[in-house]
């Protein structure tokens, strides 16, 4: 479809928001195609935006209204669904009758009503569309079965087992099937083709098809006869033919084609079966903008359309002036053109154009940005600059990347700049959308498709309709295995969980918002079950579901506004229509499939499905690839991503199979065109006219230049003098950029603007702007109590010092403090420590085995977040045991005793009060004391500086504080540590140890204490004074509490006495904010 003949005429696009009044002014060449006598079929040829859909509507319109033509009649086919939805809208407003049916449909839709029509007369039972899905998991199943009893096809060396289990490959055998069918090539056909041609993996292609097709005739008494789209086309024009197809068919007298030369050959054999029986087809198309080559559709189709539909005495015409845009992008466009080769047409190249308006934008703007993010943010502050200060709607804008892959990282980065976005395209399966997927998962694990095991129960508490964060999700784990600790047993946390899912009350004693969470998540698996036992339908199954998650609301609120959240509850809403659709299509085709099936046929399909069903609509930038704006257009167009090597991709478009070379060999045309690039360059400005001519005032051409990507040669289509954009950092223009670099600017010391950006900030505070009131600001407020934490005047409160944490708090006290008030976090290797601290304190057999039985026996109280981890974690523990065993061999062969194990104590070193527990005390044979600690980590101390080691040294106090009652008043052999993840000299543990202390070093460590204390009980922690904020490389975990702007240094105040009055005048940053 095309641009409107002028600026009242409806078109497809601005179908999309308010309607266009009755009728258009039309030019000359625009009339000539109204005034064909009946009964004549015509090819209309256009330049893009030369009023081709306008035309249309206005026939259509001539048709009924003054010919007196019945509705149902006519019929326009579209090239997309997208497409015919918007023009059935506008030639419903155009015309304002009753109608039987929709006036505008695509190809497949009406073959579709052909083929059930004929089926009924003759009394046969409706056929059903097969979809690329379980095409697609039909001949998986095929395949692996050939290749794991190693039957099948024989196909050639190149196709080995790895590439025929691609779904790539499966993909390319689905496309080469619907090729033969189209071109009316049986099995038997495309075999003498392979022979001919000596191409060995079209008779192996030929023969697995003939399979498909067994195994889906097979299926027919359970489903019904089922059609791919060629074969619906096919028999739909062998019925039309025959004389049937319904009273549709029959009633015809004229086809409206829009966008012919999107049309595969299905198509057109449909049109000629149509033509055939009489009825008019008139084709509206320009080759210049074909996009659909890879799909099989031909260029020429429209330069040899009478010879194509079998009307000797078609007419061709062409619209001579183009309306959309003025001469600026009508230039670049011509440009683009006049580089491709005609296709048997070329006359609508040769048109007139409007002069360029006054005061208009201008119409060709280029975009080199250094970088991808940066590209995405300049394209996000132009697009929102025409929102914004043009008053351009933002479905009147779109972003066209040359492939698919290229939408979603575009969507995300436009989503972060506050731009809504869509994107129509049919991108990934269900199985891959997030909140279908986990929609699907619940209901599978509530009727047994799915074992409920700890994996899944985590999935589904973390997942949308669980709403269960990790922390929370920890957290219940946490408090599950307190209550199970509690009541006496020692079940690890993963089957509590699973237990608390699968009986609906497990959480009610739990009082925390993950518990809430989680019960309601357990009632909605429970309800499913119910629902199940009582045989309720897929459908109803999924209703359950969705109605007891409770997210509707919140999501459709969030869809309402921008950024990523917004993007991503549209993106929910829609996966999760689609699902309900796909149920309700497997509901009507499957009478009696069990709803498990339908759970593992969506999980395990990969092809998306062909659905039909509803998409979020939303006042949003379309984000998409040339063949997703066919027939629509915009105010403002950006072509991003145009790099050299993607743009044009010149990469010959052969195939493993070939689809092409089989038509070719069957129409006896050889082997490829002389000119293959030639060819493929043809198709990629094709496809690059084609987005270029979707703009009406205003193209923009962006690409990344940088020392990795080049901007593509499509660039030097441009004009000469076309502006460039400035992709240097800049505010975005939206609320949320404006307000962060006003707080910049307000607490820039001595920035001479700072006052400007406090009047500013006071405005948008009083307006509740969000981020804009500096009371919300981290580290502004005043501090909540200016108190130590502990008065080290009172004797009755001492200051609690660990030994383990002594040195933390000396090598950062900021550290210290943040652990110590929001909690100690664990780790699988802390919880792994715990074990093994556990095996040495209960081990009476140094023998490896022993002791490794022992702690398997508590293994399954830790948790991994994947089996692959846990067995990693599995040997690395191994190797602990083995070090600590031959340490405890070692230990008895010299015949040393042990004193005591984890031997608690408590001193007091006014103001302090060291409390803490030692791993063992031993006897050596000669009599000496020795304090031992463990440690199961691999960082090992160095030796210079194990005499000032805290924690040894304070078990040392311990013992001469005589606290420690196994080991008597002293230590003779003073202290060690014992590491068992890695060896020296040959064993499998290492032991760095400790002088004994005397009283000039036990002093010493009192100090330490006594300092340590005092600075524990202060108000304030600094953090390491050589951290550099945010570097990677220094030691500050915590390093956030070191920006002044978070530490609360520089308190801005919007009733600074140094601020301008309101009364003043109004800064230019207050302008800027004001959007």
């Amino acid at each position: 479809m095309s641009a409107p003949g002028s600026p009242a005429a409806p078109s497809a696009a601005t179908a999309e928001g308010s309607a266009e009044p009755a009728g258009a002014t039309l030019d000359a060449s625009q009339r000539a195609v109204l005034e064909l006598p009946d009964g004549r079929s015509a090819a209309v040829l256009g330049a893009p935006g030369s009023g081709k859909t306008t035309t249309i509507v206005e026939l259509v319109a001539e048709r009924v209204l003054e010919r007196g033509y019945p509705p149902e009649s006519v019929v326009v086919l579209a090239a997309s669904r997208t497409a015919a939805t918007a023009l059935r809208d506008v030639l419903a407003l155009r015309l304002d009758v009753p109608t039987l049916g929709p006036l505008a449909r695509t190809a497949t839709s009406l073959a579709f009503e052909a083929v059930t029509a004929s089926a009924k007369e003759l009394g046969l039972q409706r056929p059903t569309l097969l979809t690329g899905g379980e095409q697609d998991a039909i001949l998986s199943e095929l395949i692996e079965g050939h290749l794991e009893e190693g039957t099948g096809p024989r196909w050639p060396e190149e196709f080995a087992p790895e590439v025929l289990r691609l779904r790539a490959f499966r993909t390319e055998l689905r496309e080469f099937g619907m090729r033969a069918t189209e071109h009316g090539l049986d099995s038997t056909a495309v075999r003498a083709l392979a022979i001919d041609a000596d191409r060995g993996e079209w008779a192996a292609a030929a023969a697995v098809l003939d399979e498909f097709r067994d195994v889906v005739d097979w299926m027919a008494p359970e489903t019904g006869t089922r059609l791919d789209a060629a074969e619906f086309a096919a028999f739909a024009a062998e019925a039309v033919r025959g004389g049937g197809g319904g009273e549709r068919i029959a009633g015809l007298r004229l086809v409206v084609v829009d966008d012919m030369q999107e049309a595969s050959e299905s198509t057109v054999v449909l049109l000629r079966a149509l033509a055939e029986r009489g009825v008019s087809v008139i084709a509206f198309g320009d080759p210049d903008v074909a996009t659909s080559a890879y799909r099989g559709a031909a260029s020429d189709t429209l330069g040899r359309f009478a010879s194509s539909i079998g009307v000797a005495d078609a007419l061709t015409l062409v619209l001579g002036r183009v309306h959309r845009h003025d001469a600026g992008l009508r230039a670049l466009v011509a440009a683009a053109t006049q580089r491709i080769g005609t296709a048997a047409a070329g006359r609508q190249r040769a048109v007139a154009t409007e002069p360029d308006a006054e005061g208009a934008p201008e119409p060709v703007l280029v975009l080199h940005a250094p970088t991808p993010a940066r590209e995405a943010a300049t394209i996000a502050r132009l697009l929102r600059e025409r929102r914004l200060r043009d008053g351009v709607p933002w479905r009147r804008m779109a972003v066209v990347v040359r492939s698919g892959a290229a939408v979603q990282p575009l969507v995300k980065a436009l989503a972060v700049a506050e731009v809504p976005t869509r994107s129509v395209l049919a991108g990934r399966a269900l199985r891959d959308d997030h909140a279908a997927r986990a929609l699907l998962v619940l209901v599978g694990a509530a009727i047994g498709e799915r074992p409920l095991d700890a994996e899944l129960a985590a999935e589904l508490l973390l997942g949308p309709f669980g709403g269960v964060d990790r922390l929370g999700l920890r957290r219940l784990r946490l408090a599950l295995r307190a209550e199970e600790l509690a009541a006496g047993g020692i079940r690890a946390s993963n089957p509590l969980l699973v237990e608390a899912l699968a009986a609906p009350g497990r959480f009610a004693t739990i009082d925390s918002a993950p518990a809430r969470q989680a019960e309601r998540l357990a009632l909605a698996l429970d309800r499913v079950r119910r629902l199940h036992d009582e045989n309720g339908s897929i459908e109803e199954l999924l209703w359950s579901a969705w109605e007891s998650s409770r997210v509707a609301a919140s999501w459709r609120e969030l869809s309402f506004g921008t950024g990523l959240t917004a993007a991503e509850a549209n993106r929910n809403l829609d996966g999760v229509v689609a699902l309900f659709s796909a149920a309700r299509r497997f509901v009507e085709r499957a009478t009696g499939e069990s709803a498990g099936g339908f759970v593992t046929e969506i999980l395990e399909a990969e092809v998306p499905e062909d659905s039909l069903a509803p998409r979020s609509v939303e006042d949003a930038v379309l984000i998409g690839t040339p063949s997703s704006v066919v027939g629509l257009e915009f105010d403002v167009v950006v072509i991003a991503r145009l790099q050299d090597g993607v743009w044009p991709n010149l990469r010959q478009r052969g195939s493993l199979l070939d689809p092409d070379g089989l038509v070719r060999a069957a129409r006896g045309e050889g082997a490829l065109p002389l000119d293959a690039r030639k060819a493929t360059l043809d198709d990629e400005l094709r496809m690059f006219a084609l987005a270029a001519s979707r703009a009406r005032r205003q193209l923009v051409l962006s690409a990344v230049a940088g020392d990795d990507e080049t901007p593509s040669l499509f660039f030097r289509l441009s004009p000469p003098d076309a502006p460039r954009l400035d992709a240097a950092s800049a505010v975005p223009l939206t609320l949320r950029g404006a307000v962060a670099g006003l707080r910049r600017t307000a607490t820039t010391p001595g920035s001479p603007e700072a006052p400007a950006a406090i009047r500013a900030l006071r405005a948008l505070t009083l307006a509740e702007v969000a981020g804009a009131d500096p009371s919300s600001w981290y580290g502004v407020l005043e501090p909540s109590t200016t108190e130590p934490l502990v008065d080290l005047d009172d004797p009755e409160r001492p200051v609690s010092v660990s030994p383990s944490r002594l040195e933390a708090f000396e090598k950062s006290p900021l550290d210290w403090f943040v652990d110590a008030v929001s909690g100690s976090t664990t780790s699988t290797a802390m919880g792994v420590g715990t074990l093994v601290h556990w095996v040495l304190e209960n081990a009476a057999d140094p023998d490896a085995e022993a002791l490794w039985s022992a702690l398997e026996s508590r293994w399954p109280e830790l948790v991994f977040e994947s089996p692959w981890l846990g067995e990693r974690q599995r040997r690395t523990t191994r190797r602990l045991v083995e070090g600590l065993a031959e340490y405890l061999a070692d230990f008895e062969r010299a015949g040393s005793v042990v004193l005591g194990r984890e031997q608690q104590f408590e001193i007091e070193v006014p103001p302090a009060r060291v409390r803490g527990s030692i791993d063992r005390v031993e006897r050596a044979s000669d009599g000496s004391v020795t304090i031992v600690d463990l440690k199961t980590g691999r960082s090992t101390p160095r030796q210079a500086d194990i005499a000032d080691h805290a924690q040894l040294g304070s078990y040392q106090l311990a013992v001469a504080s005589g606290a420690i009652e196994a080991a008597g008043s002293a230590a003779e052999g003073g202290a060690k540590l014992l590491f068992v993840a890695r060896g020296v000299r040959g064993r499998l543990y290492r032991e760095v140890e400790q002088p004994r202390f005397g009283e000039d070093e036990l002093e010493r460590l009192r100090e330490r204490v006594r300092a340590a204390a005092a600075g524990m009980a202060a108000a304030e922690f600094s953090g390491l004074l050589d951290a550099v904020p945010f570097s990677p490389g220094d030691a500050l975990r915590y390093r956030i509490h070191a920006v002044p702007e978070v530490s609360g240094d520089g308190l801005l105040r919007l009733d600074d006495p140094d601020a301008p009055d309101d009364d003043d005048e109004p800064a230019a940053a207050d302008e800027e904010a004001s959007p």
